[in-house]
């Protein structure tokens, strides 16, 4: 299962500039993805996603209020590590 924990968005900021901003996340328990088949190997350890739903619409709140509406996507990921790298609740 892969649920992130938060999404930040580039946004427009003061002076015209452009950075990641904080958003509050809109949708509720659409965006963890689940089902996700593919190939675990060995040294390094490496999965790599084959099918499953790859994918949530999700939607989140500039702090202006303004709402981002965006597909949270894994499709093609390939994660790779070292065996102590990965533990229960790992995050990156």
């Amino acid at each position: 299962c892969f649920e992130p924990k938060s999404f930040a968005v580039e946004a427009e900021v003061e002076g015209g500039r452009k950075e990641f901003v904080t958003t509050k996340l809109m949708t509720r328990q659409t965006y963890s993805l689940a089902y996700i088949e593919g190939p675990l190997t060995p040294s390094p350890i490496t999965f790599k996603i084959e099918d499953g739903l790859d994918h949530a619409a999700t939607t989140v709140q500039l702090p202006d209020g303004e709402r981002v509406p965006f597909l949270f996507t894994v499709k093609g990921l390939v994660a790779k590590g070292e065996g102590s790298e990965f533990k229960t609740g790992f995050t990156w």
